[in-house]
């Protein structure tokens, strides 16, 4: 940090959108202050300008994604919240600044992996293919286990006191489902991108194999639909994963094997018939037995 501990926001007029040559410097004054209050405010009042008017903050961006690199969680969460709000209303101005937010996947909060998730989202959600150059980043972020695990190991079994323990509990829940809920939106963000541009994931296709047999339901599925648009687009990059997906005709939840099932339809690859009609079989409901029957008749005509 180059700047000092004290900053000259004061010159900034919140709520007029438009922003002088001074004003400006005065904000990326404070975004390197020393203090890291002073640069949270500074990412504070990019958020609060985005929202009035993101032509004030575009040449802000490059400065927020810098600030995302910070120490102090604090600041990175609302230098990511600034961001996603320029993205809300110009996906395309974020764009530069994506390979960092995607390190946000790794951090050690769960509250910024989730900051970090629900801004890749917002631009998912406009401009998928904006997403294509980190998305082996997220699928290796996903591929790991969660940093923060089921709470079997808390620490807060060694304080004595119940006020502190209860505390630190509450805590380590908001963390767990905090990084939850990232991994689900990363997942979805995935989803997207090989709707967009099921290429981009080709070359991972052993990594999204292996997230079938994620614990989340959902990243689970989620790997099953990028290897669905996949097996549309390029049916014979799944081929050598095809057997990761026969596996999930045994998952216990429904929706697993229907995904499974839809996912080996657009392989059409007639070596999936005979597991298929075994499944349409053995399966107890009966739209997924009618619906592994008929994806097997499809397969072998």
């Amino acid at each position: 940090m180059s700047g000092t501990g004290r900053s000259s926001l004061e010159a900034v007029v919140l709520g007029d959108g438009s922003l002088d040559s001074v004003e400006r410097v005065a904000i990326r004054d404070a975004l390197d202050a020393d203090a890291a209050a002073v640069r949270q405010r500074g990412a504070r009042v990019c958020e609060m300008l985005a929202a009035d008017d993101i032509d004030a903050v575009r040449p802000l961006v490059d400065d927020l994604g810098q600030a995302l690199t910070d120490e102090n969680p604090g600041v990175v969460q609302t230098a990511t919240s600034a961001l996603a709000e320029i993205a809300t209303t110009d996906a395309d101005a974020v764009t530069d600044v994506l390979d960092v937010v995607a390190t946000l996947a790794d951090a050690d909060l769960g509250g910024v992996r989730l900051a970090g998730a629900q801004l890749l989202a917002t631009v998912a959600t406009q401009q998928p293919a904006h997403c294509t150059p980190i998305v082996g980043a997220l699928l290796d972020a996903l591929d790991r286990p969660p940093a923060h695990g089921d709470g079997d190991h808390s620490i807060a079994g060694t304080v004595s006191d119940q006020i502190t323990s209860r505390t630190i509990r509450q805590h380590e829940r908001d963390e767990q489902q905090h990084e939850r809920v990232a991994r689900q939106i990363l997942a979805n963000v995935t989803v997207a991108v090989a709707d967009e541009a099921p290429s981009a994931i080709a070359a991972h296709v052993e990594v999204v194999a292996d997230l079938t047999t994620a614990e989340d339901l959902v990243v689970r599925g989620a790997a099953l639909d990028v290897l669905g648009s996949l097996g549309r687009e390029i049916p014979s990059s799944v081929e050598p994963v095809g057997d990761a997906v026969v596996a999930c005709l045994d998952a216990e939840v429904p929706t697993i094997r229907a995904r499974a099932i839809r996912t080996l339809g657009f392989l059409d690859d007639p070596r999936y018939v005979d597991v298929l009609r075994d499944t349409a079989a053995s399966e107890t409901d009966d739209d997924i037995a009618a619906f592994a029957e008929e994806t097997a008749a499809f397969l072998d005509a």
